[in-house]
């Protein structure tokens, strides 16, 4: 599903963005234009940076068309601009690759601010969304320009760059927020959580320091859940996907009448970071229970 990049058009452009949390990487220049401001996970996509007299939000969409992305939303900011926006349309070049970009000012002349919009082919991959928004003075505006160059150039879903401030949310599997569906209970702490229903059904999730521990620590947890005395269980290998992340999903499920017990485990790296989850079935009728639907997806 493609998430909309929603525009409330106020007294000017405004961009409304969502929230959440990761750690950094590194792969800043020293004269990134994107140092010092303050970036939250937007959806499971991207990123959307706050930088003072600009925000910005970079967004990557795998196995969709950058044609197709592009008419969406374009479509979509004219049902929200409501008359109330000019927008022109010009070729450009992003990262080595031709554009266009989409450049939208508010009719109301006291409104001092304006918003560009890209979309940019990604190979082999799919397309990448860009959008800034620029207020003041025509010296911010013009920066939108390079902001956009700089976030094109950036690798494929990578994290914020050094120097790069990001929100932390205890909800949060990779720097995604989770919620808890209807019937089910959501505790998290500290990188790790649980996401526990009414029907027995049950997600872990865990971040790791590193992506050396992920095979280790899918290990542990399948052992412990194996510890039931005089219980033998089938083991299979799934392909399977941690919010994106594509992995080997190990599925247990213990053999006998009495109970159901059945589980998946994987570890992957996700948006840069190295995550291990479980997802226990409970009493759930349904191939992936509800607890897990939100994250895990099986191939």
């Amino acid at each position: 599903m493609i998430r909309a990049l929603s525009i409330h058009f106020l007294p000017g452009l405004a961009l409304v963005l969502c929230a959440a949390v990761c750690p950094l990487s590194a792969h800043a220049g020293p004269r990134s234009l994107l140092a010092g401001c303050t970036a939250e996970p937007f959806g499971g996509e991207g990123w959307s940076y706050e930088c003072g007299d600009f925000s910005a939000v970079l967004s990557d969409h795998a196995g969709v068309s950058a044609q197709r992305l592009w008419q969406r939303s374009r479509r979509t900011f004219q049902k929200q601009a409501a008359g109330g926006v000019t927008f022109k349309e010009v070729k450009a070049t992003l990262a080595g690759r031709k554009v266009r970009l989409l450049s939208m000012r508010p009719k109301v002349t006291e409104a001092q601010e304006s918003s560009v919009f890209a979309v940019v082919p990604v190979k082999g991959k799919g397309a990448r969304r860009l959008l800034c928004k620029a207020r003041g003075t025509p010296e911010p505006q013009a920066r939108c320009g390079r902001v956009l160059e700089q976030l094109a150039s950036q690798p494929w879903r990578a994290l914020p760059e050094e120097g790069v401030a990001v929100a932390q949310s205890d909800a949060a599997l990779a720097g995604r927020e989770l919620v808890a569906p209807d019937g089910c209970n959501l505790t998290a702490e500290n990188g790790s959580g649980r996401i526990e229903c009414g029907d027995g059904s049950r997600l872990d999730w865990t971040r790791l320091p590193d992506a050396s521990r992920l095979r280790d620590s899918v290990r542990v947890g399948m052992l412990t859940f194996k510890d039931v005395p005089r219980a033998s269980f089938l083991e299979s290998r799934l392909p399977c996907a941690i919010d994106g992340a594509r992995t080997e999903c190990t599925y247990l499920r213990m053999l006998g009448p009495s109970e159901r017990r059945e589980a998946y485990f994987a570890g992957a790296v996700v948006r840069g970071m190295p995550t291990v989850i479980s997802c226990i079935a409970g009493r759930s009728s349904r191939l992936l229970p509800q607890a897990c639907q939100q994250v895990l997806r099986i191939h």
